[in-house]
């Protein structure tokens, strides 16, 4: 790990910082004594190992059960949609090195992003992270998409949780694709065209096609019209969804006492 700690006060019990190689890790360091109060010279003997016991055990309550359920509770889609995807809810690892806990989101997550990448923007705020549908509309039409929700679920498009399905996903790539190669679409059935305003790209008029507003994706079906993306030149910031860091230093406050208390007392027994 290389970085700074940052934000970290000397009367907290807790020094909380953020440490960065390459993905974002949450670093807590613990003032015993000034958690549970001062310890005889036995105590003392026993706290490298019943504090490192104590921190495994809040790092695990952390991972399996406090994250999850602040993200279930604070996480929706932009237009209030749907609840974080299990992968999210299980997305965080822990390691206790000593009398200091690392928090750190998975890096390797198999196919996709990693849950590293993707909870980055919500935990911390700044430039939404990029999917694959994200990247082959902004690759296609020049700009970058905002899904429209409603307009999704009502058309089936969206996972019970509110994500974009992929098969849904690939057919809107297929068609943009079609449409930007100039190829014949059939003059019935689902389509799916962009109208760009000012674009200079090939395959896209530059006015509002057809009766449709600029900017924007629309799936056509029929007499049916549907935005299924609006199209923006700038790539959607996002403020951090709940203060991540001092969430973590409240948990910590309330339950590190009792934990260690308790694994200081199993310490002093075995000996």
């Amino acid at each position: 790990m290389v970085g700074g700690r940052l934000d970290c006060s000397t009367e907290d019990p807790l020094l909380c910082g953020l440490e960065t190689c390459g993905e974002t890790v949450l670093a807590i360091e613990f003032d015993v004594e000034n958690l549970i109060g001062r310890l005889n010279v036995i105590e003392k003997s026993q706290l490298p190992y019943a504090g490192n016991q104590a921190l495994k055990r809040f790092g695990f309550l952390m991972k399996s059960q406090i994250l999850p359920q602040k993200f279930d509770k604070e996480f929706d889609a932009p237009d209030g949609y749907g609840k974080p995807v299990p992968r999210t809810l299980t997305a965080f690892l822990y390691k206790a090195d000593g009398l200091t806990l690392k928090l750190y989101p998975k890096k390797d997550q198999g196919k996709g992003l990693s849950a590293a990448e993707y909870l980055r923007s919500a935990l911390y705020g700044g430039e939404a992270t990029d999917t694959s549908i994200h990247k082959a509309i902004q690759a296609i039409t020049g700009l970058y998409p905002i899904p429209a929700y409603g307009n999704l679920k009502a058309l089936g498009a969206l996972t019970q949780r509110a994500d974009i399905k992929p098969t849904y996903a690939a057919k809107v790539i297929s068609g943009l694709e079609r449409n930007f190669a100039r190829k014949q679409q059939p003059a019935s059935g689902e389509r799916f065209v962009a109208s760009v305003i000012g674009s200079s790209r090939g395959g896209f008029a530059t006015s509002a096609r057809g009766g449709l507003k600029g900017n924007a994706v629309y799936r056509i079906k029929g007499n049916s019209i549907a935005a299924v993306f609006t199209l923006s030149s700038r790539k959607t910031t996002l403020e951090p969804v709940f203060d991540y860091e001092g969430f973590v230093r409240q948990q910590g406050r309330q339950l590190l006492p009792d934990l260690i208390r308790d694994s200081l007392r199993k310490a002093l027994e075995s000996i």
